[in-house]
């Protein structure tokens, strides 16, 4: 038996108090948040990663073969031209792209949920019916998202095709100036998925409240975002570091043998199996950083907005919440 004890959303944090709160979060809610994710998110990521390894496992017996070959061309321009490898590529990317958007949608409306219901008791069909209802608002703000990303991309790249007529060294600080500008976007922009649906907002009032937020506190939201997912990094790198420890292994014993063919089925199912964990780990592990921005965006709402502060002045005099603490049997 657990004591359950409410993590309260609206409410200022300082960065360490973010990093823990985050960690508490995952640890109370495991089970039913890594549930969700999986079941709603995971039959994509399953199609996705096949889809992926099937195409890793050809193109690197491709390259075994030219190896093995060299000259013959061919076979290569047969392979970058035929139906299988644009099948292989554009379902893997669709399948990512899907599950990605669906992983994304599971964690945050499962964070939004908990804060309705105050607790963590929240089951599968509860996220996968928020899922549906918000699974095209996700994917058009990731399109959305990419457009004006390539459109920022190319009015910051014309200062630089500009200053390198007259200068190539002037061409380094332009093209740093470009990344520092990317990043500074994208990380002012970080709250706008969260926003969308939790305020229930359109794309570019949820992109301007965004950069409302953020503005002031860019440093500590880059903080925060880039720790956690460095950690997301290092973490499912290790679902794959068995597959490049084997392609090391293959590429060194195939310099000291005249073949390399087989054994073709054995590599092509690691390559599978790799990849599947890989971006399923990857898909769970999101949860860190997402719900890192989502208590990010509280805390600012907090510090600009002081709305937890206000909802407590207006329930003065009612009778205190019993459902922050009970006990809860998992």
């Amino acid at each position: 038996m657990k004591v359950f004890t409410l993590i309260e959303f609206h409410k200022a944090r300082d960065f360490s108090k973010k990093i823990n709160d985050t960690f508490e979060f995952l640890k109370q809610n495991f089970v039913p948040l890594i549930k969700s994710v999986l079941f709603i998110a995971g039959p994509p990521v399953l199609m996705g990663s096949l889809m992926m390894g099937s195409f890793i496992g050809d193109f690197l017996n491709l390259s075994q073969d030219s190896f093995n070959n060299p000259g013959s061309s061919e076979m290569v321009e047969k392979y970058f031209l035929s139906v299988n490898f644009w099948l292989q590529v554009i379902l893997a990317m669709v399948f990512l792209i899907v599950s990605g958007v669906a992983s994304l949608s599971a964690i945050n409306n499962y964070i939004i949920l908990y804060g309705e219901k105050k607790s963590s008791q929240i089951e599968v069909a509860e996220v996968w019916a928020r899922v549906k209802e918000t699974f095209w608002m996700y994917l058009s703000t990731m399109f959305f998202f990419g457009l004006l990303l390539v459109a920022a991309y190319i009015i910051m790249l014309v200062p630089v095709v500009i200053i390198s007529t007259l200068s190539p060294i002037l061409v380094f600080f332009g093209v740093m100036g470009v990344i520092v500008g990317i990043i500074y976007l994208l990380f002012g922009a970080s709250l706008t998925f969260f926003i969308r649906a939790y305020e229930k907002t359109g794309f570019f009032e949820a992109l301007r409240r965004s950069f409302y937020l953020v503005r002031g506190k860019w440093w500590s939201t880059f903080g925060l975002i880039f720790i956690l997912s460095m950690i997301v990094s290092t973490m499912s790198y290790l679902f794959i570091m068995p597959w490049y420890i084997a392609t090391i292994i293959s590429s060194l014993h195939s310099v000291s043998t005249e073949t390399f063919q087989e054994p073709s089925f054995n590599w092509r199912l690691l390559t599978i199996i790799s990849f599947t964990l890989y971006y399923l780990a990857q898909m769970v592990l999101y949860s860190i950083p997402n719900v890192g921005i989502a208590l990010q965006y509280f805390n600012l709402v907090e510090l600009k907005e002081a709305k937890g502060l206000m909802d407590e002045i207006q329930t003065l005099g009612n009778a205190p919440d019993q459902t922050s603490k009970r006990e809860e049997d998992y």
